[in-house]
């Protein structure tokens, strides 16, 4: 997937990976909204997005811990375990 700072849906985002296991590859993600307590990603279409997982966001140098609170097609919404 590639990113720009303006997605044609109008959403301004970072790059991001989601991040669930070691032997797993990265999943690709892009950040739509992100606040101290979590966070809405935008992720592939299709893409199977486990209920707990790390995200590391480009130019940022701590990952988190995160849970999933909700799901819609193509996108997630993501609490933060320990806020920033």
């Amino acid at each position: 997937m590639n990113f720009s700072p303006a997605q044609p849906d109008g959403l301004p985002g970072s790059r991001g990976e989601i991040i669930v296991s070691p032997p797993s590859p990265a999943l690709e993600c892009r950040v739509a909204r992100l606040t101290a307590a979590g966070a809405t990603l935008v992720v592939p279409a299709g893409a199977v997005v486990p209920d707990a997982l790390t995200l590391a966001i480009a130019g940022e140098f701590v990952m988190r811990r995160c849970r999933v609170t909700w799901r819609r097609p193509g996108r997630v919404g993501v609490t933060f375990e320990m806020p920033v």
